[in-house]
């Protein structure tokens, strides 16, 4: 039977390893573990942080992404990096140190991302702080998503970051983001498929409104997944399980593979939604180059 192959745009590590501060080896050692789980791209995903610390994990990422690209290795492909910190709504934080935040404007994104700008698929921003920087975003090809946000509307974002979690809970009189997402057939919703952050129930009623097209399976793996100890993430411990002490989801303790192989498991989804939800719409929503879809190919056939 053909094995499932899947693409991560929202990982934050795993197997004790943090992107926000990975070395070059351990980054190296994530990505081939990774790939031996059949995860052939990802997009690491970096929480809010001091400039230098997101400009050097930036270089490292860019580094590797150019090893890759000039030889094919056993390894998840980095497709770009994932923003999530810095630009969010203090009144969503979630597990993050909203002492990093920044209003969302192109100047502090400048200022942030220095000469990596090449290097960055997604930012994650809450749009009702934000001055200009989703056009500016847009207008260059990098993917705007709602995320930890209290807004009303989009705006001008593609997609939405982990739907339902860190947005307000959907109410049958007042408008939210999280209900224009669920409506509007021309957006992208990342969702973690846990059965952690969503329930059985709303899962099923998400996938009943959202075309099949718009879906976007994601694991927001915390450096816990595959680790059996606690771990520092945000400034925070995180048990085991994903939660700190409070228990305050902070991400997930499970890898794409699992999520999804677990929905199957479940008979909710079938083979062919899960290389929709968590390859194919990936790769038409990232529109990753050429070469880049070449490796992504050549790796698929293996």
């Amino acid at each position: 039977m053909e094995n499932l192959y899947y693409i991560d745009n929202h990982t934050h590590g795993a197997f004790g390893i943090n992107f926000n501060f990975a070395s070059y080896d351990e980054t190296k050692f994530l990505l081939k573990e990774l790939y031996k789980r059949n995860i052939r791209g990802i997009c690491p995903t970096l929480v809010g942080d001091k400039a230098q610390n997101i400009q050097k994990q930036l270089a490292l990422f860019k580094k590797i992404k150019n090893e890759q690209m000039s030889e094919v290795q056993d390894e998840a492909l980095i497709l770009g990096v994932h923003l999530e910190g810095t630009f969010l709504s203090p009144q969503k934080p979630g597990i993050q140190d909203k002492t990093f935040f920044k209003t969302p404007s192109v100047k502090n994104f400048k200022e942030l991302v220095q000469d990596y700008i090449d290097i960055i698929k997604i930012v994650t921003l809450a749009p009702e702080e934000d001055i200009d920087l989703i056009d500016y975003l847009n207008e260059i090809n990098i993917k705007t998503q709602a995320g930890h946000t209290l807004s009303e509307n989009l705006k001008n974002c593609r997609a939405a970051t982990h739907q339902f979690n860190a947005m307000p809970q959907i109410h049958h009189r007042y408008p939210s983001i999280t209900l224009e997402a669920l409506n509007r057939d021309d957006v992208y919703c990342e969702i973690i498929a846990d059965l952690v952050h969503c329930s059985f129930d709303i899962l099923k009623l998400f996938l009943k409104v959202k075309p099949k097209d718009k879906v976007l399976f994601i694991s927001d793996s915390l450096p816990c997944a595959h680790y059996r100890n606690d771990i520092i993430f945000c400034n925070k411990k995180i048990n085991p399980s994903g939660k700190d002490d409070n228990g305050t989801i902070a991400g997930s303790n499970k890898t794409l593979d699992e999520i999804c192989k677990n929905l199957i498991s479940q008979k909710l989804l079938n083979r062919e939604d899960i290389e929709n939800f968590a390859f194919l719409n990936q790769i038409k929503y990232l529109n990753p180059k050429t070469s880049e879809i070449d490796i992504l190919n050549r790796k698929k056939l293996c």
